[in-house]
């Protein structure tokens, strides 16, 4: 029903991802697989609530939630998660990053000790240390092919003081979803040391067959859950998010930090999300179908013309973390082949942690033809030796 293979014209509106190529890559003939957007169309009805509200002749001033956003809000977390959400417990916030900030803000003390699970999203280590907390980090570990948290250096840290531990759920970028036995060990671990529980949950709606998010609010009223459409809907420009609090006190705090620096959605982040709650199930589902087949075809490209690399079905998101060190390189010298050779512009590894230098993340949000041209470009600047052994067809059905 939904087209999810024509590409978007996005260059020259100030898209970041098309636009700053030339400021953050040095080039701006790239193709872009980096900023976690997605090049698709977005909702049909998210489009015309926007416009309508636009065009109604008021003026835009000063605006609040009103019952069709907290309705929307209940009835999606509700309607896709199983997840019962009280009104009250609902502040909205503009962007998961600020709602982040604000969270620790309001629940931790300056030099307060902060744990997260590196590789992980970039801004968890700037929000950390930007408000002057001390950034604590427990990294991933892989087990029979597959990501997990360290549960043993975690009650290390968590003994020593750590005060808040912020959970990346689904994990961008590994594409990690959590099991329940995995949460409820996390859960248990932070309950016993006194550590405020933060989970960022802003893909928890793009999920594969096979696996099922447990938002972390269906194990503990204790911690702090924030999600948002932007993942979802393709709309993190209009900065939405919403920060799920049932503890009264931990709300109470948030909620003075967000009125003292008055951090309120504008009109049209609000209208947005409401149609996207009240409109969006078939789209997301032909979405993230169109995105898993999205992920095997690129996991087939890959064991087929790029052997050296190691990457893993994500289990959620439209990120693939994939590793390069089996080709001898150092991140500089993949990071040159990739821009000036291969003319692609995907994350660096070394964004998401100390050690993943060798690391990219390709985001394969995309027209499956624009996905097989980039990743054709990568192939040919990383196995030249392979040039003609296979011949050229790569075409979907030879994967």
């Amino acid at each position: 029903m939904y087209d999810f293979d024509t590409l978007l014209q996005r260059k020259h509106t100030d898209c970041t991802k098309w636009d700053a190529l030339k400021r953050d890559f040095g080039h701006e003939d790239l193709m872009p697989f980096w900023v976690a957007d997605a090049d698709f169309p977005i909702l049909p009805e998210i489009a015309q609530a926007v416009q309508k509200r636009a065009g109604e002749g008021m003026t835009f001033g000063y605006t609040f939630a009103g019952e069709a956003y907290f309705d929307s809000v209940i009835s999606w977390n509700m309607r896709r998660h199983g997840l019962n959400v009280k009104r009250e417990s609902i502040l909205a916030a503009p962007g998961v990053v600020t709602a982040l900030s604000v969270t620790l803000l309001a629940l931790t003390k300056e030099n307060d000790a902060v744990l997260i699970n590196p590789p992980v999203y970039p801004p968890f280590f700037d929000v950390v240390k930007g408000i002057g907390r001390r950034l604590v980090q427990s990294p991933l570990i892989v087990q029979n092919g597959r990501y997990g948290l360290n549960y043993e250096e975690m009650e290390q840290e968590f003994s020593k003081g750590v005060q808040a531990y912020i959970l990346c759920s689904p994990h961008n970028p590994v594409g990690r979803v959590w099991e329940r036995e995995e949460l409820e060990k996390v859960v248990a671990l932070c309950k016993k040391y006194r550590v405020t529980l933060i989970s960022d949950e802003i893909h928890y709606d793009i999920v594969y067959p096979g696996h099922v998010h447990t938002p972390i609010l269906n194990i503990t009223t204790d911690a702090v859950m924030i999600t948002a459409p932007s993942k979802t809907f393709n709309i993190a420009g209009l900065k939405s998010s919403v920060i799920l609090i049932e503890n009264p006190e931990h709300r109470e705090a948030v909620e003075k930090w967000i009125d003292c620096l008055h951090l309120y959605l504008n009109l049209f982040a609000y209208t947005a999300t409401e149609a996207a709650y009240q409109n969006g199930d078939l789209w997301v589902d032909e979405m993230v179908a169109y995105m898993e087949e999205n992920a095997r075809f690129t996991l087939r490209f890959l064991e087929k013309y790029m052997p050296g690399a190691r990457a893993y079905m994500p289990e959620s998101t439209y990120l693939m973390w994939i590793d390069l060190s089996a080709y001898g390189m150092n991140g500089e010298e993949i990071h040159r082949r990739l821009t000036k050779q291969a003319h692609v512009a995907l994350n660096p590894g070394a964004e998401y942690g100390a050690g993943y230098d060798r690391f990219v993340r390709l985001n394969i949000a995309a027209p499956r033809a624009y996905l097989e041209e980039g990743l054709k470009r990568i192939k040919d600047v990383f196995e030249t030796e392979h040039e003609g052994g296979e011949g050229n067809g790569t075409e979907e059905g030879q994967l």
